[in-house]
């Protein structure tokens, strides 16, 4: 009698409960490894994946905890909570976090753009940072060094794995990273857009929008995220009613 095939949610609690027990990085790799290819095999769980890419991250994806140890990425209650809000949203209403610390936000959305990239085919994302230094820390910190710790039989044919930049040529699938100016994104076709500490930006939010609003694709999802900085443009578009405004 055939085995009965599992499911992703199963073979993510299996992960789990395989980290419960041992918190053994070595071993929660070779799992992931095992997992993929055991996905890989079965078409069902394929089109599963490429329907909900952020499942990927509980499955396979890894992050560097606050004791500098790299970890399985299980999703904590707030984390929850946004993808299921993001998995029910109907509309193409843009999205306003207002986050607290601590919250993970940023590696979150990240890692989404990451899982939507490593998956799908002619995906563009892009993320905008506030300054230099965080421009560098979310690509090296939070994609670069997720993607370099993923399962070799989960990464795509690469082309380009810079300083800033991924980029899938088999899939024609991107996602890069820039620090906020005038003209950033412009002239760009984009699938995803996140905007990271919005309310420290030192050039126009609204400058930004009119510009990098014509590189949206119609189905886009657009992301500001930002921890809270007084009175400026970002508290603006906060009280105007125009996003969906979370947490």
């Amino acid at each position: 009698m055939a085995m009965k095939m599992l499911t992703i949610q199963e073979i993510i609690d299996k992960r789990k409960k395989l980290w419960e027990q041992k918190h053994d990085i070595a071993l929660d790799a070779e799992y992931c490894a095992a997992a993929v290819d055991y996905i890989l095999r079965h078409i069902e769980l394929v089109r599963e994946i490429k329907r909900k890419p952020y499942l990927l991250i509980e499955l396979a994806f890894t992050i560097v905890d606050k004791n500098k140890k790299t970890v399985p990425f299980f999703l904590n209650d707030v984390q929850k909570s946004f993808l299921s809000y993001l998995e029910a949203k109907k509309d193409n209403r843009h999205i306003f976090i207002l986050k607290g610390r601590q919250q993970g936000f940023t590696t979150l959305i990240t890692a989404l753009q990451l899982a939507h990239c490593i998956t799908l085919h002619n995906f563009a994302g892009f993320t905008i940072a506030d300054n230099a230094d965080n421009t560098l820390a979310i690509f090296n910190d939070k994609a670069r060094a997720v993607y370099d710790r993923l399962p070799v039989n989960l990464k795509p044919s690469e082309k380009y794995n810079s300083r800033r930049e991924l980029y899938f040529d088999k899939l024609n699938s991107s996602w890069r990273i820039s620090t906020a100016t005038e003209n950033v994104g412009r002239s760009r076709t984009l699938n995803f857009l996140h905007m990271s500490e919005v309310a420290t930006f030192d050039v126009s939010l609204a400058s930004l929008q009119a510009g990098i609003g014509e590189a949206l694709t119609k189905d886009a999802i657009q992301i500001y995220e930002t921890t809270a900085n007084g009175y400026n443009q970002a508290k603006e578009l906060w009280d105007s009613g125009s996003c969906d405004n979370l947490f």
